[in-house]
């Protein structure tokens, strides 16, 4: 679409995650516990999110210089284990070399240094001025090292708000109706333009290809209970799943189908199936009161969700606020379509008594 103002943007962050998903792919398909280092909050760190930071960080930059970045991870870990370090640069030149014809666009990393400065990059604060992106290199690291769900997700922000979205998906069907009953071909890219749609494409078709030859992605407009399917995670430690159980039946979903209508994912993977029409609800339940979402794990599924037609929200359905820095200064997310998001809001006040 030669009217899309952010047409470079886009070009950029999908040729960096097409690069990040194939490496990462490759990686969650042989990686054991020996290649995970554990952050202080306890959650996995691979090499895969390093590199993955790295690539997507480096060809940022290098085309927008001046825009900062809220990236998850940071350098210091790497930096003291020389032997990841290197296995973290072999992983990037092996898929700089797969992918060699967008070195002219994304440029390419060759030593350790260049690798920690790059990761470096995603230092930003964020805020609600300018322009920065916000980056989560492997999104649901617990589903990259079982080899199930991830994503690699990447998304500008201007002035507060999400302008663009782009979600490497590396292990999801195209075609997802249940827990079960997945088909399709496996990788699916999902991008998102302010005022412009959501889209889908293969992953791992080699380039850039055009919105216009992309294919255009809306959510469902059901409302009836028998119809509705909710993407939850899969990590109970994430969110309060027997309080989501009260909401699905506070909504009025048959407690005898309603696990077949229930489907766990982890990552920003749920807003791609609520987007492409396979679910219709997202639920994500603060599990405290003082725990805060991290803007990098929302900020591409946003606006993906918008773009196709439906609403996101906090647990009072308040739109979310990207530009309070890196956290989001709100409870839970709530995402629907927009025939359903308003009775899911009242039926999330009525349980959790707010």
């Amino acid at each position: 679409m030669s009217t899309n103002p952010y047409h470079k943007e886009l070009q950029i962050a999908t040729l960096a995650v097409k690069r990040a998903s194939i490496l990462t792919k490759q990686l969650s398909d042989s990686i054991s516990q020996a290649g995970t280092i554990t952050k202080d909050d306890k959650s996995p760190v691979t090499i895969g999110d390093f590199a993955s930071q790295a690539i997507i960080n480096h060809a940022v930059k290098l085309n927008f210089p001046q825009d900062e970045i809220v990236g998850e991870e940071d350098s210091q870990d790497l930096q003291n284990n020389k032997e990841l370090s290197n296995k973290v640069l072999q992983l990037i030149e092996n898929v700089q070399n797969e992918t060699k014809d967008y070195d002219s666009l994304i440029g390419d990393l060759t030593n350790t240094e260049s690798v920690y400065k790059s990761i470096d990059f995603g230092n930003s604060q964020g805020g609600s001025k300018g322009r920065f992106w916000a980056l989560d290199p492997i999104d649901g690291t617990k589903g990259f090292l079982r080899g199930d769900q991830f994503a690699v997700c990447l998304a500008l922000i201007e002035n507060g708000k999400v302008v663009l979205g782009v979600i490497g998906c590396p292990n999801l069907p195209k075609e997802v109706k249940s827990n079960t009953d997945q088909s399709g071909v496996v990788g699916g890219l999902y991008s998102a333009v302010k005022d412009l749609g959501a889209y889908y494409s293969d992953l791992f078709t080699p380039g850039f290809i055009e919105l216009s030859k992309q294919s255009k992605i809306k959510m469902t407009e059901h409302t009836s209970p028998s119809q509705l399917k909710v993407a939850e995670g899969v990590e109970k430690g994430h969110s309060s799943h027997s309080t989501q159980a009260d909401i699905k039946s506070k909504i009025g979903f048959n407690p005898d189908t309603v696990k077949e209508q229930t489907i766990n994912l982890d990552s920003q993977v749920k807003y791609c199936i609520l987007a492409s029409g396979q679910a219709d609800i997202y639920l994500r339940l603060p599990i405290n009161d003082e725990y805060r979402e991290k803007i990098w794990d929302h900020a591409a599924g946003n606006i993906l969700i918008y773009e196709a037609g439906g609403e996101v929200g906090d647990i009072y359905g308040n739109p979310l606020d990207f530009g309070k820095g890196r956290f989001l200064q709100s409870k839970g997310v709530i995402a629907g379509n927009k025939r359903i998001f308003g009775k899911v809001i009242d039926a999330v006040k009525d349980v959790c008594r707010l």
